[in-house]
């Protein structure tokens, strides 16, 4: 019997948008389960809102979130993997390698990134990249969807009222995303 195929999608997820549902559209094929993995502790030190809340975020994505044939999971390992060690970013490399210890041999991890991170400028600064590829399967999704967490952030900054974040938003998020950021009022300068 071949082994569980379990794909990690590490992400800030600073909101999730249908871009990440399209990486996943696109990784679902190849893996049996996805774990979706927030950043907890960004290792290229981007500005995130607090790990909580892009959890629950998370959560309604993962609602409305059309990916068949393929398990999503939400994966925050790398909340207690920072807990152990909170001086420390937590990088993809550890998050891999907890995760193998964790499951053992019974599966078979690999790790999906999406086209920003495979470009080589932003590949190369991982943390043991080539050791990345060499160690676990590498899936990388083509850019199909344009959308950027930071757009999103940006029109919600820049709208003037909900309703004209509301309709800026439309097309990027899901709904009950949209309503959460909306409702909590995040990324409103």
């Amino acid at each position: 019997m071949s082994p569980t195929k379990i794909g990690i999608f590490g992400s800030a997820f600073n909101p999730p948008t249908l871009g990440h549902q399209d990486v996943l559209c696109q990784a679902a094929t190849h893996f049996d389960r996805i774990l979706l993995a927030p950043s907890a502790s960004h290792a290229f030190s981007k500005k995130l809102l607090p790990f909580a809340e892009r959890v629950a975020m998370l959560h309604y994505f993962l609602r409305e979130a059309l990916v068949p044939d393929c398990e999503l999971e939400l994966c925050t390992l790398e909340e207690t993997l920072l807990k152990n060690n909170p001086d420390t970013p937590v990088y993809t490399f550890d998050l891999m390698e907890a995760l193998e210890q964790q499951y053992g041999e019974a599966v078979e991890l690999g790790f999906i990134r999406g086209p920003d991170n495979a470009d080589p400028a932003t590949w190369n600064r991982f943390y043991k990249a080539q050791e990345i590829e060499q160690r676990w399967n590498l899936f990388t999704a083509q850019e199909r969807r344009s959308i950027r967490s930071s757009l999103v952030r940006e029109l919600t900054a820049s709208a003037t009222s909900d309703d004209n974040r509301k309709k800026a938003l439309d097309g990027l998020l899901h709904p009950s995303v949209r309503d959460y950021i909306l409702t909590n009022k995040l990324y409103q300068v």
